[in-house]
């Protein structure tokens, strides 16, 4: 029987990116490709799916073509990667967020729109929401994003379910309430401007404010 040691890999072994490419710094590797996901972002934001190529998004971030496929096979992979990370940090803030609501739903739901209307005014993430869609990807990577924005709206219903229990939140349907604060924090992004009288903090107060009164029980709070 062999032993164990001959079935582990190397702990100094470096791990191997795409295209056969040997990282040796993983944690400079991770950076690079949050850099460039950062830069693709900003460049389909600019210029929409279809017309922007991988030439256009190396410009934007800096770098040489070919070092982009170091990380990356494609710019369908780019852009799915944009969509998932994005909502893999939504998925991780909302995850802190919701034992909330067991004790104070109300808490939880404004910490929750709070959390998404503040992306907007954030330099690495802003761009995030101006990606073009839909566009044509795979339907492996539509499912992909599919599948993890299912989940960060199911986790977001089920703090509205836990204010409609508690006699805090209006009656109704948890999803089509979640559907539609979701869509409203969504589109500060479309009319935020920078500079202009409204501030940042001031937008995701009021805005935040303004969804949660709208399935507050009345008299639930003053």
């Amino acid at each position: 029987m062999a032993s164990n040691r001959s079935k582990l890999k190397p702990l100094s072994q470096p791990a191997v990116g795409v295209r056969g490419y040997r990282i040796r710094d993983l944690a400079k590797a991770t950076e690079r490709r949050r850099e460039i996901l950062m830069g693709a972002a900003r460049a389909f934001a600019h210029g929409g799916y279809d017309a922007t190529n991988m030439d256009q998004i190396a410009r934007e971030c800096g770098l040489a073509k070919g070092h982009i496929y170091h990380y990356f096979r494609s710019k369908e992979e780019i852009f799915t990667e944009i969509r998932t990370d994005a909502v893999r940090r939504l998925i991780e803030r909302l995850t802190a967020i919701t034992p909330l609501a067991t004790k104070d739903p109300e808490l939880a739901l404004r910490k929750a729109i709070a959390a998404v209307i503040a992306r907007i005014f954030d330099e690495e993430e802003r761009y995030e929401l101006g990606l073009p869609g839909p566009v044509s990807l795979s339907a492996e990577n539509r499912k992909r994003i599919r599948t993890l924005g299912r989940r960060y709206e199911q986790m977001f219903a089920n703090i509205v379910h836990k204010g409609i229990d508690q006699g805090v939140f209006v009656r109704g349907d948890p999803k089509l309430m979640t559907f539609v604060m979701l869509r409203a924090a969504f589109t500060v992004a479309d009319w935020y401007r920078e500079g202009g009288k409204w501030k940042p903090q001031w937008i995701v107060e009021q805005v935040t404010e303004q969804l949660v009164r709208s399935v507050r029980q009345p008299g639930a709070r003053d």
